[in-house]
């Protein structure tokens, strides 16, 4: 194998980390609609993981592309979506997924090589921070870890089965490799070796701390490096599965960590004890638009710039930006000098019914943000109404999933 090849491969391993430690510290992924973290949920994956090369090599060539360069369309979406809207990281998907279709049919075979290298670690660094910041603890990775090395060393050491998948999918766009060569055998790393690699840094970060996750990430990266070490010398020849070296490892760590720190952080618990760059770099004093919009005096209160069904940008109980969607709310609040990503939550004009309620005898009633009828006995001036305290909606409080909960491994 070429040294240099080696080389290359294990720098950008190192860089893919980094910027999934990056995008972790700076950016707050969406909440995905499922519950907490169960050890069932990771065998499920485990299963998927197990099966899917075997699916794969029972169908064509060019299904296997199309269906890998589909679940990178939506991996990339997802992963740019908070930094540039909904909108934007779709049409941004949607053309890198074509471009490197279009080089696969033109026969440029290093283009598809670099564009799908590119997607494959874009995808990554995304997958992984939603797994971390979704509430995938350290007890859970280390059992994934612990199963995926034993996977490992059957479907690669043991057995032919990687060997058969690696030589199903060289050269194809999309294909679950980070290559830098395609020889014989090619300088690459599967995706589920690259997964996990980025993956524990992020939830050793989370659960106890910067310097877990600084030392997960090392690790990773020398295992890796100590791997094309032992190629470049001579000493492997072969697919060397890197998990059956990596698990144990991991495993070892979460131990030693839980011994040494006790029980993990939960997400709520880790966002609470981050440095709180966004309270220095939002505006002091937001847009009274924009305030008057959470709690209007009426029905007819809301500004004009802010339409019906519109978006406010929300960081740490704060209005920090607005607009029509998401993505025009969050690129208002960048313009006002919010650097973190801030949350979107709707803000619907009140209906027509909610408008002009029934008064009860001795009550007055007014209108919340909402939408529905408030009553409260005495009748509130507009300006006492602008100054009284507001609450946020979609204010982020934790989810069920960042609850306690101590895994087998955590014990």
């Amino acid at each position: 194998m070429s040294t240099a090849a080696l080389v290359g491969l294990n720098c950008c391993v190192a860089v893919i980390t980094l910027a999934g430690l990056a995008y972790f510290g700076r950016v707050r992924m969406p909440r995905p609609p499922v519950g907490r973290y169960e050890l069932a949920d990771v065998a499920v994956v485990f299963a998927v993981v197990v099966a899917a090369p075997l699916l794969y090599l029972e169908l064509p060539r060019t299904a296997v592309a199309v269906v890998f360069g589909l679940v990178l369309c939506a991996a990339l979406q997802f992963t740019l979506a908070p930094l540039t809207g909904g909108g934007r990281a779709w049409a941004v998907a949607l053309v890198s997924v074509a471009a490197t279709a279009g080089c696969a049919f033109a026969d440029r075979s290093l283009a598809v090589v670099v564009l799908t290298d590119v997607l494959l670690a874009t995808a990554v660094v995304g997958v992984a921070n939603m797994w971390a910041q979704s509430g995938m603890r350290s007890a859970h990775a280390a059992w994934f870890a612990g199963a995926l090395a034993c996977y490992d060393l059957v479907a690669t050491g043991l057995t032919s089965v990687m060997d058969r998948f690696a030589a199903q999918v060289m050269g194809l766009p999309f294909a679950p490799l980070l290559a830098v060569t395609r020889g014989d055998p090619p300088v690459a790393l599967g995706l589920g070796d690259l997964l996990l690699l980025v993956l524990f840094p992020l939830v050793a970060l989370k659960a106890f701390g910067r310097a877990a996750g600084l030392l997960a990430a090392g690790i990773g990266v020398a295992v890796s490096g100590a791997v094309s070490l032992l190629f470049a010398l001579g000493a492997l020849t072969g697919a060397f599965p890197l998990l059956t070296a990596l698990g144990p490892l991991i495993v070892v760590q979460h131990v030693l960590w839980v011994r040494s720190r006790g029980a993990e952080r939960t997400v709520a618990e880790w966002r609470a004890s981050a440095p709180r760059a966004a309270a220095a770099t939002a505006p002091a004093d937001p847009d009274p638009a924009l305030l008057r919009a959470l709690d209007p005096p009426d029905a007819q209160g809301l500004p004009a710039a802010l339409p019906e069904d519109g978006w406010l940008a929300v960081l740490d109980g704060r209005v920090v930006g607005g607009g029509t969607s998401p993505g025009l709310a969050r690129r208002d609040a960048g313009r006002r000098g919010c650097t973190p990503v801030p949350l979107a939550v709707p803000v619907r004009r009140a209906s027509s019914a909610d408008e002009h309620p029934e008064k009860q005898p001795g009550q007055d009633q007014r209108v919340d943000h909402h939408g529905g009828p408030e009553r409260e006995a005495g009748h509130a001036s507009p300006q006492k109404a602008a100054s009284a305290p507001r609450s946020v909606p979609g204010r982020a409080r934790g989810h069920a999933h960042d609850d306690e909960q101590q895994g087998p491994l955590g014990s």
